[in-house]
């Protein structure tokens, strides 16, 4: 296996899946209901941030790097689609225009689902 099919995660199965994986998220947070908000409290502060410096990035290394960053947060709660766009990103060489918009959109799906679970 190459490192990069060890480090990448792999593409959502087609069909509307629910932005954060409540299984994975679980398993990530051992059952506790205030780890698991901490997490997604800290995701939402670093998806944030990620998502500002991978757009104003000068170079694509500095892109690779935060996008890289992204991916694992997301994966860490479960957001798979984030973590799966945010790998793409990492790995492009050329213009992410497209991807942008598609990583823009499903982070904005996944902080809308982080709202609920806050409120539980």
């Amino acid at each position: 296996m190459s490192e990069i099919d060890r480090t990448t995660p792999r593409r959502p199965a087609r069909g509307r899946r629910p932005p954060i994986d409540h299984e994975h998220l679980a398993r990530e947070s051992s059952g506790n209901t205030d780890r698991r908000n901490n997490a997604l409290r800290r995701f939402l502060l670093d998806a944030t941030d990620c998502v500002d410096r991978i757009k104003r990035a000068a170079s694509v290394e500095t892109r690779a790097g935060e996008a890289r960053r992204l991916a694992a947060a997301a994966q860490s709660i479960g957001a798979l689609s984030v973590a799966y766009i945010a790998s793409e990103i990492e790995l492009a060489k050329g213009p992410v225009t497209g991807r942008l918009l598609a990583l823009d959109r499903s982070v904005g799906e996944v902080r809308a689902e982080i709202a609920e679970l806050l409120k539980q």
